[in-house]
């Protein structure tokens, strides 16, 4: 099968590039399905934005197509990257909500009568009048894109049914796929902590709530320091705010690969408080949970249901709810360890996510005219 997926941003940028790039939790997902696609004997191109473009080449089985960005618009990537899919691939798998990507691929592939995956990870929720202001005017014109291709993968129906983007996709061409964890790095063998710290993983950005977060341990400090991993343009301001807050707190930046699962098996609890639909799973929920540490996080659609299989939810921006809950989820009986790292892997491993794609792509392939 010969499959293109179009990735907003690079999920493999060189060492020079990485403090500057933009790898959130969409161009993971894609990094890690062309590699498990490839893995199983596909031909497989992934095509993203990059600073500049670079020559083409093969990573990990995986034809790396790197087309230059102009610049990036609310982190949204202005690139053609519609020029850059082979007109020879069985179909497109493109990512959603980036206005100036994701509609022009949809357009190339119902021109050239190739079949379309789109994957919806997020409703826009910008925090900025600006761009409120962008996701509305998107919002009216944007999504009549959507139903020109032959499939729609959500990460929960409570996600897709509580996206205006997706109205004007019929539900029946909705499929549920959720996002993955690799099993080989996020396991709970090893050396586990004693829980002497509680931890955040993702980047420092509005949505992600991290202010909410300092704010409920200003409240009620846990006892125990809160380690930050992860950068972004809010962490100048966040580490203020800890500050002035007299928070317990480290800001660690970025960590290697290598140090990432250590971290999580030593934690008492991983904390995703999102504050916005911008969230619509967390990553770093079933990274923890794959590690064996449980998890406390926002009631939001799609990441509340991820968090219950290994913790407990508060309301999302709630400083109050908040501390309670962490407070609560540290002295409840959490699954942890082994018991609970078994419950991620048999569900959300890539493969068993690839097997879930695969089939798609082989049901929008039969059902193309003619077969």
């Amino acid at each position: 099968m010969r499959v293109t997926l179009v990735s907003p941003f690079d999920p493999h940028p060189g060492a020079a590039q990485r403090r500057r790039a933009h790898v959130g939790g969409v161009e993971r997902v894609f990094g890690h399905l062309a590699r498990e696609l490839a893995r199983r004997g596909h031909d497989v191109t992934l095509v993203c934005s990059s600073e500049r473009a670079a020559p083409t080449r093969h990573e990990d089985g995986v034809r790396m197509v790197r087309a230059r960005r102009r610049f990036t618009v609310l982190r949204a990537p202005v690139a053609r990257l519609d020029r850059h899919v082979p007109r020879e691939s069985d179909l497109v798998h493109v990512a959603a909500t980036y206005p100036f990507t994701t509609n022009r691929v949809l357009a190339h592939a119902a021109r050239v009568q190739q079949p379309a995956i789109l994957d919806f990870h997020f409703e826009p929720a910008p925090g900025t009048p600006v761009g409120k202001l962008a996701a509305r005017v998107y919002g009216r014109w944007g999504p009549r894109a959507y139903g020109s291709a032959q499939a729609v993968l959500v990460r929960s129906l409570a996600y897709g049914r509580s996206s205006p983007s997706l109205a004007r996709v019929p539900e029946e061409r909705w499929r549920v796929l959720p996002n993955g964890v690799d099993t080989d790095r996020f396991h709970a063998e090893g050396v586990h902590g004693e829980g002497d710290y509680l931890l955040f993983v993702g980047r420092l950005v509005p949505y992600k709530g991290l202010h909410v977060l300092l704010k409920a341990l200003a409240m009620r400090p846990p006892g125990v320091p809160l380690l930050v991993v992860g950068d972004g343009p809010l962490r100048g301001r966040l580490e203020r705010e800890a500050r002035r807050l007299g928070v317990n707190v480290r800001f660690l930046g970025h960590v290697s690969d290598e140090d990432l699962p250590r971290l999580y098996r030593g934690a008492r609890l991983t904390i995703l408080p999102s504050v916005t639909r911008q969230e619509a799973f967390g990553l770093s929920l079933l990274e923890s949970m794959a590690c064996g540490t449980p998890v406390v996080a926002s009631a939001l659609p799609g990441v509340e249901e991820v968090a219950r299989q290994g913790g407990l939810v508060a309301p999302p921006g709630d400083a109050v709810q908040l501390a309670e809950t962490l407070a609560a989820a540290m002295d409840a009986d959490l699954p942890r360890g082994a018991r609970l790292a078994a419950r991620i892997h048999d569900g959300y491993s890539w493969p068993a996510v690839a097997d879930q794609l695969v089939s798609l792509y082989q049901e929008v392939l039969d059902a193309r005219p003619g077969r």
